[in-house]
């Protein structure tokens, strides 16, 4: 792909994700690149699964860097991995933030695994069944797995985490019996519990999420700290020159705030939250900050 400059008429632009195709990342890489080509860039999306997202990161940093190829990525991979992986080869200051394009909570959900139908009576379950009460996630390291821990940790619970490699075979445990509860992105469990077949007994968001009225936030269940959510944003190498990045966050914050746009994210169950380049750094950077005591006290680190 040859590079462009900030006066090419059609720019080429590749957007890396670190995901397999089809997973959310790549959905709504895909849909902002749909808005990116009406502002003139001929997008191309292209898929660099592996090493929990850390192989799409190294591509756009050995890309050259002239704007023509960015991340699009949880922040999660910058704020959490910082503290979970020793011997993480970059960190915020090697990319430059463009813009935050949508927000996102975490929830635990229940399934036919448990007779608990509420978070307190999966507590209650769980300290009559010693052993017996676990959850699920998408993978070690993660938001999900750490809210466990802290869950664990105030309920006073013993709460096994069992990492699965992505969501879609820890819903089918879930739905199978197999596995009591999963605590996943929140979006991946809307409309499950909206037909009954499972229920989602609290939600990390500040207040109580419009299309699950009837779902309590952790904070109102005596959990004060666990108001936790999640970002995909878009990064560029941070030695791409000043004029290139600023035509990149306009491109990328005109794009995000598109109705199209917003409509496609709520249809994901997403909710828009469109942040410029300092705004999505000053957010990340408090992210830092805030998981570093809870790797702390959860003790857990990936030697890679």
């Amino acid at each position: 792909m040859a590079p462009w400059t900030a006066s090419a008429a059609d720019k080429l632009l590749r957007i890396v994700v670190g995901y397999p195709a089809g997973g959310a990342v790549d959905v709504v890489a895909r849909q902002v690149g749909e808005e990116m080509r009406e502002g003139g860039y001929n997008v191309v999306v292209e898929n660099k699964a592996g090493a929990a997202g850390r192989l799409a990161v190294s591509t756009v940093l050995q890309a050259p860097t002239d704007g023509g190829t960015v991340v699009l990525m949880p922040g999660g991979n910058i704020t959490l991995y910082s503290h979970v992986y020793p011997n993480l080869k970059y960190s915020l200051a090697d990319l430059a933030p463009l813009a935050t394009l949508c927000s996102f909570s975490f929830g635990l959900a229940v399934g036919p695994g448990t007779p608990a139908k509420t978070w307190p009576e999966f507590v209650a379950w769980a300290k009559t069944h010693p052993g017996k009460a676990s959850y699920g996630t998408p993978g070690a390291g993660t938001g999900m797995h750490f809210m466990g821990v802290m869950l664990s940790r105030q309920a006073g619970i013993d709460f096994l985490h069992v990492p699965y490699r992505g969501g879609a075979a820890a819903m089918n445990d879930l739905l199978g019996g197999s596995l009591p509860s999963l605590a996943t992105t929140t979006p991946n469990v809307v409309k499950l519990h909206q037909t009954g077949q499972i229920r989602i007994v609290g939600v990390s968001s500040e207040q109580r999420l419009p299309r699950l009225p009837d779902v309590p936030t952790f904070k109102e269940q005596g959990h004060p700290d666990i108001v936790l959510s999640e970002v995909f944003a878009v990064f560029a190498n941070a030695r791409t020159p000043a004029p290139v990045l600023a035509e990149l966050e306009s491109a990328f914050l005109k794009a995000a705030r598109k109705p199209r746009m917003v409509d496609a994210l709520e249809k994901l169950e997403f909710e828009s939250m469109v942040l410029d380049g300092k705004a999505t750094r000053a957010h990340l950077e408090a992210d830092i900050r805030r998981w570093g005591p809870v790797v702390k006290a959860s003790g857990y680190t990936i030697s890679e």
